[in-house]
């Protein structure tokens, strides 16, 4: 009896074993699986936002193109500028040579404060010295003088500042010295720098008082406070500017800049 059942269960181990070894190498249905359809509709989407990004990055390749454009139009336009306020300048010049000079000159200019001074200080009144009129200039001083203002009309403004001091150092009083300070003023204005600028459209008054440049300088010392936010000067300069040139391009100016100027003069 013990012997019949060691010998079945000794053949049930066997069966077993054996079944398990044929179900071992038989495939795995379940990992063996179709790789999936792709997404027509995803693709399709996918396409049409590259195309639309595409078409966006033309129109902004359009865009700074006009506007790279209108840039070379404005500058061209600067530089036209430029090149039309010193030729007048040279008119005024040619002018005030030929005319006498007027008997009686009235009040003196006023010329701000330097920065620095102290707060409240009233505009100093410089009166105007007898007029000197300075020599043509030579072949030499026109030279240095068109390559300096040349700089201003290439937008090197620092470079064409450094130039036009060179030049009055060599020509303190020569014809041109005049033209030359009032564009370093210009060049300083341009560039924002608006101290320096005040300090040396100061020196068109004070060092050539009788220069054709006065006008235009007194009215940009008179933006300059605008800019600095010194209202109160600014407003006494620009009303100088319409009192002494009344009827001229300059009063105009200063006029609609004065129409800026807050009521309150703060």
């Amino acid at each position: 009896m013990k012997r019949r059942l060691a010998k079945q269960f000794v053949t049930g181990l066997a069966a077993v074993a054996i079944a398990g070894a044929a179900a071992a190498q038989l495939p795995d249905r379940r990992a063996v699986r179709p790789a999936a359809a792709p997404n027509n509709k995803a693709v399709l989407e996918l396409l049409t936002e590259m195309e639309l990004l595409k078409e966006q990055l033309r129109d902004l390749r359009g865009q700074l193109e006009v506007q790279n454009h209108q840039m070379e139009q404005m500058r061209s336009r600067q530089t036209q500028a430029l090149a039309d306020f010193d030729r007048r300048l040279r008119e005024l010049e040619s002018r005030r040579a030929a005319a006498p000079a007027p008997a009686g000159e009235g009040p003196g200019l006023v010329v701000t404060p330097p920065v620095g001074g102290g707060a409240g200080m009233p505009p100093a009144t410089v009166p105007p010295p007898a007029a000197a009129q300075p020599p043509a200039p030579n072949a030499n001083e026109q030279q240095q003088y068109d390559a300096a203002f040349a700089l201003m009309k290439q937008g090197r403004y620092e470079e064409a500042a450094q130039r036009f001091r060179e030049f009055i150092a060599r020509n303190p009083r020569g014809a041109l010295a005049d033209n030359a300070q009032y564009w370093i003023g210009e060049a300083a204005y341009v560039t924002r720098d608006f101290r320096t600028a005040l300090e040396e459209f100061n020196k068109v008054l004070t060092n050539y008082p009788q220069s054709p440049k006065v006008p235009d300088a007194l009215l940009k010392i008179g933006y300059t406070h605008y800019e600095l936010g010194a209202y109160e000067l600014a407003r006494q300069t620009l009303n100088q500017v319409v009192a002494r040139y009344p009827n001229t391009a300059v009063a105009r100016s200063a006029q609609l800049r004065l129409e800026k100027l807050p009521q309150n003069g703060q």
